[in-house]
C-alpha cells in the first residue's frame, strides 16, 4: 500500500506547476505527509520541524492557488471519464465553518449571518457500469467566499450553473448524467444541463405547476397512477426516523415543465419517477421522492434505473466527510481565508483517496490482495491478527484491515466504511514503517 500511495501522489501532484521547482515538490511532500495521517495537525503531519516550516509557508505563499493545485486532478479525472460510457456528475456544495477560530481573517458568512467560512462547490465524477458505483474522482471543484457579496448579490444558484459548464467532458463519447438534490430543482439549472447536452436526474423541491398534458401540480400528478412495481430499501435510523426495510412504489411518467415569470414561451420536456413508501411504521413520516431526469423512461426497469443513480448522490456527501472528518480541516490552524483554501487545495485530493479505498473492497472483492497491496503490509497485517492464510483477496484484507480500525465484522455491521479502514490504514502505516526501519537496522548494523 506504502508503494502504491507513492504512485498516486505522482499521478495527482507531478502536473502542478507553481511557477518554483521547491513550490511544486514542497506539493508533493505536504500530499505525501498528509495522506499518511489526514486528521492530524500540520505539525503532526510532518516528519521534523524543518518540514512543518515548509508546510505553513507553503500555504502562506501567494505564487499557490486553490486552482492551481487541484487542477493536475480534475485533468486527470475528466480525461478518466472520457473513456467511459456513462459517467454520473454528481454536484453539490459543501460549507465548512470556523466559527470555533474566530482570528480566522477573509471569511464571509456561509448561511447566517453569524456563521463564518468557505463554500467549496464539487462535482464528483462517478461511473454506475459495475454493481458497485466506482468513484473516479473530482471533475471540477470551485471556491466561493461571500466576505465581500451582500445578501441580495448572493445568487447561490450561479455556483450550479458554472459548475455544470466548467465539466469538460465530450459528450459525443460519454453520457453525462448530472446528479442533484433539491437545490439543483431550478429552472435554469434544469435548462443549463439541456443546453450543455447533459441528461439530469434532479430530486424536485417545489410542488410547480407542471402539464401532463393538462395542467397539474408535481406532487400530486401521479396520485391516481398505480405502481408499476415495487421495491425495497434500507432505511438507516437517524433524527427522527427508526431504522427498517422500506417498500416502496414506483410510479412514472412523462411531464412537461412550463417556463418561470418571463418564460412562459419556453418548457421542458422530461420524465417523473415517483418513489413513495407503503405502510410505513407508526409514526413515520413515509420516504418519498419525487424525481426529474431525461433520462428515457419506458418501463419499471428504466425508473429503477433513474432511482439507483440518484441513490448515488450519497457519494458526494461521504465526500463532504472525508473532507472535514477526514482530513480535519475545520480544526487547522491557519489564519488566513488564503492559506485555507491552499490546504484545501491538497486536502480535497487526498479525500477523494479515502472514498476510494473503500470502494476497492467493493468493487474487485475477490481479486488478490497481493495485486495491489504491497507484500509487507499484508504479511504484517496477517502476523498481526494470527492470520495464517494464503492469497488473501481484496476484501479479506479490507476486512482485516478495517478489524484494525475497530470494525466488528458482524452479521449485522455491513461493508466497513472508509473512516474505519482509514483508521485501520493509519495503524498498520506505523507497523509497516517500524519493520522497515528494523530490517535496515539488521542490514547495516
Amino acid at each position: 500500500m506504502n508503494e502504491n500511495i507513492e504512485i498516486w501522489i505522482k499521478q495527482q501532484f507531478n502536473g502542478v506547476n507553481l511557477g518554483d521547482k521547491r513550490l511544486n515538490n514542497r506539493t508533493r511532500i505536504i500530499a505525501r505527509n498528509m495522506i499518511k495521517k489526514p486528521s492530524a495537525s500540520i505539525n503532526r503531519q510532518s516528519e521534523n520541524w524543518g518540514q512543518s516550516k515548509g508546510a505553513y509557508r507553503f500555504f502562506v505563499s501567494k505564487k499557490v492557488s486553490f486552482q492551481e493545485l487541484i487542477r493536475p486532478h480534475t485533468k486527470l479525472i475528466t480525461n478518466e471519464a472520457n473513456s467511459v460510457d456513462v459517467i454520473l456528475a454528481i454536484q453539490d456544495t459543501c460549507y465548512i465553518g470556523y466559527d470555533h477560530h474566530p482570528s480566522v481573517e477573509g471569511l464571509g458568512h456561509i448561511g447566517a449571518k453569524d456563521t463564518h467560512g468557505l463554500i467549496l462547490h464539487n462535482v464528483l465524477a462517478v461511473d454506475p457500469s459495475l454493481q458497485n458505483p466506482r468513484v473516479i474522482g473530482v471533475l471540477d471543484q470551485w471556491i466561493h467566499n461571500r466576505i465581500n457579496i451582500k445578501d441580495d448579490e448572493w445568487k447561490e444558484t450561479k455556483l450550479w450553473l458554472d459548475a455544470s459548464k466548467r465539466i469538460g467532458i465530450d459528450v459525443t463519447k460519454t453520457k453525462v448524467v448530472e446528479v442533484m438534490d433539491r437545490e439543483g430543482s431550478v429552472y435554469s439549472i434544469i435548462k443549463n444541463c439541456l443546453t450543455l447536452n447533459h441528461d439530469f436526474v434532479i430530486r424536485a423541491k417545489s410542488n410547480r405547476v407542471v402539464r401532463t398534458p393538462f395542467k397539474h401540480m408535481l406532487f400530486d400528478v401521479c396520485s391516481k397512477i398505480e405502481p408499476a412495481g415495487h421495491m425495497e430499501i434500507d432505511v438507516q435510523k437517524k433524527k427522527g426516523q427508526i431504522r427498517r426495510k422500506a417498500k416502496l412504489g414506483v410510479k412514472y411518467l412523462p411531464i412537461e415543465i412550463p417556463g418561470p415569470v418571463g418564460k412562459r414561451d419556453e418548457s421542458i420536456n422530461c420524465n417523473l419517477v415517483q418513489v413513495v413508501e407503503i405502510d410505513p411504521p407508526k409514526g413515520q413520516e413515509p420516504l418519498s421522492w419525487f424525481l426529474l431526469t431525461s433520462v428515457e423512461v419506458k418501463n419499471y426497469e428504466d425508473a429503477i434505473k433513474i432511482i439507483e443513480w440518484y441513490k448515488y448522490r450519497w457519494i458526494i456527501e461521504e465526500y463532504h466527510k472525508c473532507i472535514k472528518t477526514g482530513c480535519k480541516v475545520e480544526s487547522k490552524q491557519l489564519k488566513s481565508a488564503f492559506r485555507i483554501e491552499n490546504f484545501l487545495g491538497i486536502a480535497a485530493v487526498i479525500a477523494v483517496k479515502l472514498l476510494q479505498i473503500r470502494d476497492l473492497a467493493r468493487i474487485m472483492p475477490n481479486k488478490l490482495a497481493i495485486e495491489v497491496i504491497d507484500p509487507l503490509s499484508i504479511k504484517i497485517l496477517q502476523q498481526y491478527q494470527g492470520n495464517t492464510k494464503n492469497n488473501l483477496t481484496i476484501r479479506e484484507y479490507f476486512i482485516s484491515l478495517a478489524k484494525l480500525g475497530g470494525f466488528l465484522n458482524r452479521k449485522s455491521d455491513g461493508n466497513p466504511g472508509w473512516q474505519t479502514l482509514w483508521e485501520g490504514q493509519q495503524q498498520l502505516y506505523w507497523m509497516v514503517e517500524g519493520a522497515k526501519t528494523i530490517m535496515s537496522m539488521k542490514t547495516y548494523g
